[in-house]
């Protein structure tokens, strides 16, 4: 059994042996914490064109670029029905908890958004010239059918 990698060695190794190849990387940082997804976006800050976070479910509003020219976003946000946890009808969820009884976890489907980041990029140096969070609710979602 191969012993657990530090990720930022891995990152690190990963990061080296794809910029032989291109100067375009975007890493996404699939962690729980926001510590953890700041600290892989300075670590990598210069060496890659994005660091965006995902896992948490919740967009954070704190795009911005770095000095080395590093886009970044702690979390991109869930895309799929907001009024929902995590994306399955609420009662079920919270009767669960209540109860300790199973449930059916139907898909939910009211407020279907799609939450993310567009990222511009400079092809010759690989560096981030602009980054823009994008929330869009699918018009049609606003109530159940």
């Amino acid at each position: 059994m191969k012993p657990i990698e530090n990720p930022f060695f891995a990152a690190e190794e990963a990061v080296e042996e794809l910029q032989k190849q291109t100067k375009i990387i975007f890493v996404d940082m699939h962690a729980e914490t926001t510590s953890e997804k700041i600290a892989m976006g300075r670590f990598l800050d210069g060496k890659v064109s994005a660091v965006i976070g995902t896992h948490t479910h919740v967009q954070t509003a704190d795009e911005q670029i770095f000095p080395g020219g590093t886009a970044f976003l702690c979390d991109a946000g869930c895309t799929g029905p907001q009024e929902s946890i995590l994306g399955r009808e609420i009662e079920p969820i919270i009767q669960r908890f209540l109860t300790h009884q199973p449930q059916r976890f139907g898909v939910a489907s009211k407020r279907v958004t799609l939450n993310g980041a567009v990222v511009e990029i400079d092809e010759s140096s690989g560096k981030a010239l602009h980054i823009e969070r994008v929330s869009e609710m699918l018009p049609d979602s606003q109530t159940e059918e």
